[in-house]
């Protein structure tokens, strides 16, 4: 009877309760996590860029939240679909691209309206194919479905965007693309799982506390902010976007991807706990947006779920 009774409340602590919505942000460069979040200027491309068709359209998804996260899986289908195009045509390794998504509805017409989720209409997130390089953008609205950003893609190779989206009276879904950037290309660094889930950003040291890691369960991610200098929990974390925190995570294989947010009412610190579930067993690379003295900081964690 005691072992059933410590079942339930294990379970209920896991059924946090958290609302997923989209995070945000625009680039800057943060040790060897490749772009990370930054409040500052979002960059978008003016109505005059001239586009050229390029790289791979793939699978759109139309998600729920079952887990209260955005998730989705390749091969997903849903309402809207996002045609994608650059300028140059070919994207160039530390130049700048333009970046265009002109969303269309099952009849090939132009989404116009959308609904504003965490402060964002879209939410762009672009990952390297090694998972080396990470980066949020929010694309500007350019009116009848055509939204434009400006990035710089810091090295040659694999890159694969995601384009989080809720069409107004719709539910929310996510679109992704693959494509080569030309320019030189560096030595992939292979995934493999962190050993201490510990580091220190922008004065702040962020542990990550995990549950069972397993595919197919509800788990609990919990992170921990202490003052770098002092070691003391810090009780000064801001809001971003309207939320405690914001957690992507992405498979090593890029089939599996889940934005995460905490519940309401996390905000201040020493902690921020998200809810999620994995879809399957493997690597998984883990980023973190958080805000603390008026400045967007990016964590980023390598972790292993079981079968």
């Amino acid at each position: 009877m005691q072992r059933k009774r410590n079942r339930k409340n294990r379970n209920r602590t896991l059924h946090i309760g958290l609302m997923a919505v989209l995070l945000s942000a625009s680039y800057t460069t943060t040790g060897n996590t490749g772009w990370a979040a930054s409040g500052g200027s979002n960059t978008a491309t003016s109505a005059h860029t001239s586009f050229g068709q390029a790289g791979t359209r793939t699978a759109d998804r139309e998600t729920e939240s079952h887990h209260h996260h955005h998730a989705h899986e390749e091969g997903q289908k849903q309402a809207a679909s996002v045609q994608w195009s650059f300028s140059p045509e070919q994207p160039q390794a530390g130049e700048r691209t333009a970046i265009q998504l002109a969303i269309v509805d099952a009849h090939g017409q132009p989404v116009k309206s959308f609904a504003r989720n965490h402060e964002k209409e879209i939410h762009l997130i672009a990952v390297s194919g090694d998972l080396t390089e990470f980066q949020h953008l929010h694309p500007v609205d350019q009116g009848a479905g055509r939204f434009t950003v400006d990035t710089v893609f810091p090295k040659g190779g694999k890159y694969k965007l995601f384009a989080d989206f809720i069409p107004a009276g719709g539910s929310h879904q996510v679109a992704e693309t693959e494509f080569e950037a030309g320019g030189k290309t560096a030595a992939s660094e292979p995934l493999v799982p962190d050993k201490q889930l510990v580091q220190t950003v922008a004065g702040t040291q962020v542990s990550l506390l995990t549950s069972q890691l397993q595919a197919g369960r509800e788990t609990a991610l919990a992170f921990s902010f202490k003052d770098a200098k002092t070691g003391k929990p810090v009780q000064d974390m801001e809001p971003y976007l309207g939320a405690a925190g914001h957690v992507v995570i992405i498979s090593e294989n890029l089939n599996h991807y889940l934005h995460v947010h905490p519940k309401e009412g996390q905000t201040a610190g020493p902690e921020a706990i998200f809810e999620t579930g994995f879809p399957a067993p493997g690597l998984y690379k883990v980023w973190g947006q958080f805000q603390r003295h008026g400045d967007n900081f990016v964590t980023s964690f390598t972790i292993k779920v079981g079968e």
